[in-house]
């Protein structure tokens, strides 16, 4: 029994890896699989099970995990809301009158169905750019690089991608700095799939825009819960710190403050515009999706709670040291291999950023950690994009009726341009 626990760390850490992604394939939920994870950590780590389960309560009733939790609640509310009383549709109809460039339709009808996150999101989107492309004989594959690629370009930055907000709780990095240091990605991701897929559309041929005599006026009307959310967040950040100069006792209010009251006026805004009925807030608020991401994310800072308490990273980053492995492979590998398995941001941010967090601070990083993060959140990007269980994927292939081979022919270069920026982001943030 000994040898078992005299395993190197880091071997132990990869069977618990293994063991977390054999049950998500087996269909069981990340968060189930990530609890399960937990305990094996804590046990195989030498933690008793009175103390696992003190770490595992310590951390389900932490301040972060309740307002994280909050945060992520509202922004699904707030996306299903929109969904389920047209909204989201009468956005994308309402730009058709904006534009009638075809290869701007193309790309922003996937891109603003990315500012809202929800599971599959790219299906939505690709009843617009299977008529837009229609009109220009585009293959399957073309249809369902656009939009797959364009689905994704906020995914960077965008405050209300629960994998962003996890990053930021994780890393402590304020979300407005960490949106100033990925936003850049997001600019190059655009610029790559402009080059890689749009370029090649003729233009010559305008799409039909809508009959609206004031076309901008009714694309801002329709975008408004959005508008509302990025206005709010920044007076309301602006009006906290005004305040606390005033109060101190503010400046021990979470920074997360501002985001979940902007949400909750989007949200009441939405339902108050479109009459939304009884039933339907029901249907929004007890949604099935809701409950699991929410059991995700409490799953998540529990795997991160018992990785602390029971100290395996300090062993794990002894065992790399002595290995003589390089941290900035570490900083790749881990997330780039987990997304690659699992399809999912939330998995790759909430299952490898602790440890390498940990790594960093135990080498005395903790100082470059926005560099770093911007270098793993890369990689894990670039895995999510690839992995072949990424749902929008599924979904787009099989809409367009497209070839997984063959899209992954034209995938890997620009998701090669994406890692580059990445790298080369990294090395910026290094030197400021």
């Amino acid at each position: 029994m000994d040898f078992m626990f005299n395993i190197s760390p880091i071997v132990k850490l990869i069977v618990i890896f293994i063991v977390v992604i054999f049950l998500i394939r087996k269909q069981l939920s990340l968060g189930a699989a990530l609890t399960i994870g937990s305990i094996l950590l804590g046990l195989w780590f030498r933690l008793s099970p009175t103390k696992i389960g003190a770490s595992i309560l310590g951390s389900v009733l932490a301040q972060r995990t309740i307002t994280l939790c909050a945060v992520v609640a509202l922004i699904l509310v707030l996306s299903h809301s929109m969904k389920r009383t047209g909204q989201l549709e009468r956005i994308l109809t309402s730009f058709r009158g904006v534009s009638r460039n075809i290869r701007i339709n193309l790309a922003i009808f996937p891109a603003l169905i990315g500012l809202l996150p929800m599971p599959g999101g790219a299906i939505f989107s690709a009843p617009m750019v299977g008529e837009i492309g229609n009109q220009k004989a585009l293959t399957p594959e073309q249809k369902t690089l656009i939009n797959y690629w364009f689905r994704h370009i906020w995914e960077f930055f965008w405050p209300l991608y629960p994998g962003v907000i996890l990053t930021c709780a994780l890393s402590g990095i304020d979300i407005w700095h960490f949106m100033l240091l990925q936003s850049p990605l997001t600019v190059v991701a655009t610029c790559i799939g402009y080059i890689t897929q749009l370029r090649s559309v003729p233009v010559h041929k305008l799409v039909s825009g809508s009959d609206s005599k004031r076309p901008v006026r009714d694309f801002l009307t329709e975008l408004n819960p959005i508008l509302l959310v990025i206005v709010g967040v920044a007076f309301l950040s602006v009006l906290l710190r005004i305040f606390a100069d005033i109060w101190p006792v503010l400046n021990s209010a979470r920074k997360e403050i501002p985001l979940i009251v902007a949400l909750i006026i989007s949200i009441g805004w939405v339902w108050w515009r479109n009459r939304i009925q009884l039933a339907d807030i029901r249907k929004v608020l007890f949604n099935r999706a809701l409950f699991s991401m929410l059991i995700m994310i409490v799953a998540v800072m529990v795997f991160q709670g018992v990785l602390q308490d029971s100290h395996a990273v300090s062993e794990i980053s002894r065992s790399f040291t002595s290995a003589h492995v390089p941290l900035v492979i570490v900083v790749v590998i881990l997330p780039f291999l987990v997304a690659s398995i699992t399809g999912i941001t939330v998995a790759f941010v909430g299952t490898t950023f602790p440890i390498i967090f940990t790594l960093l601070a135990d080498a005395g990083l903790a100082g470059q950690i926005r560099a770093y993060t911007v270098l793993a959140f890369c990689a894990g990007y670039v895995g999510v994009l690839l992995s072949p269980f990424h749902i929008c994927l599924v979904l787009t292939c099989a809409y367009f009726k497209a070839r997984l081979a063959r899209i992954y022919k034209k995938l890997w270069l620009p998701c090669l341009g994406i890692a580059a920026a990445g790298v080369l982001s990294f090395w910026i943030n290094r030197l400021i």
